[in-house]
């Protein structure tokens, strides 16, 4: 039998270990309280950011609608100027007046660069997937940038013949925009008779497409922020001083949203590689 002595040990250990327990069951609810409070903070905090996001995207939608009105009733003055719908101009004038006229230009593609990177981002994009030709949409995108190209005598060809390649699963009106963006890209920061060489291959479920120039490249510090919104590598700035930063961003999330990926190699002053998977199948 236990004597007393060691019935009140006994006693004494479960007294601790009930005291332990209580403490512990304690802390638990304390924490549990602190973790719901902090859920609602951030739920909190969570629906001010996306009230604030909405405000932003209305404002730059509404800013953005209220520029482009004026900018393309200039547009329209300085073409008839140019035309010489209001008499005959001297070299001079003609010269001031087409410097305007490209400004302008410039004005209204920013705008046009603003709205889409904001319809994108607040979702209002509609995306018509479908079955499509990637190489006959390509072509369709080259014989618009092509003139650019000849300007500066930049070389563009196909590395191969696409012998039945599958078509994609893709919208064809966002996807013309990217390879637009990329062709537009390539040409821009190549320098004169330059080179740029385009590949389009099938791997598994998806076409791999590839947009390759031997241009300025970008510098590998910078390489981290090149999808993000308004960013221009100090390189690029110096080539060509205009230009939105939002082509890539815009790139990116067409990209994904028509179920591929895109990234890119690139080296300073040797050029830049980018590539974008697109599927061949529904998967959305």
């Amino acid at each position: 039998m236990q004597t007393v002595e060691e019935l009140k040990n006994k006693i004494a250990e479960l007294e601790a270990k009930i005291a332990k327990m209580e403490q512990a069951s304690s802390d638990y609810n304390t924490g549990t309280k602190l973790l719901i409070r902090r859920d609602l903070e951030l739920s909190r905090a969570n629906e001010k950011l996306q009230k604030v996001d909405e405000i932003k995207s209305n404002f730059i939608s509404i800013v953005a609608h209220q520029l482009r009105t004026p900018l393309s009733g200039i547009k329209w003055t300085l073409s008839m100027l140019l035309g010489g719908d209001m008499g005959e101009l001297n070299n001079d004038q003609k010269t001031f007046l087409m410097k305007s006229f490209e400004s302008n230009a410039r004005m209204i593609t920013l705008v046009n660069d603003m709205l889409v990177a904001d319809g994108i981002q607040s979702g209002r994009v509609h995306y018509g997937f479908k079955h499509t030709d990637i190489v006959d949409l390509m072509d369709n995108v080259l014989f618009e940038v092509s003139p650019q190209a000849n300007k500066r005598n930049i070389k563009i060809e196909y590395k191969n013949k696409f012998e039945n390649l599958p078509q994609a699963y893709v919208d064809p009106e966002t996807m013309r925009a990217v390879l637009q963006n990329l062709l537009e890209n390539a040409i821009k920061y190549t320098k004169d008779n330059g080179k740029i060489e385009i590949d389009v291959k099938k791997e598994n479920d998806h076409l791999l497409v590839s947009i390759a120039d031997n241009g300025i490249g970008i510098p590998k510090e910078q390489a981290k922020d090149v999808f993000a919104r308004f960013f221009r590598a100090k390189n690029a700035i110096k080539q060509e001083t205009d230009g939105s930063g939002l082509g890539l961003y815009i790139a990116k999330t067409i990209v994904e949203k028509n179920g591929g990926k895109i990234w890119f190699d690139s080296a300073e002053n040797k050029g830049s590689t980018f590539y974008f998977t697109v599927p061949l199948q529904e998967s959305h």
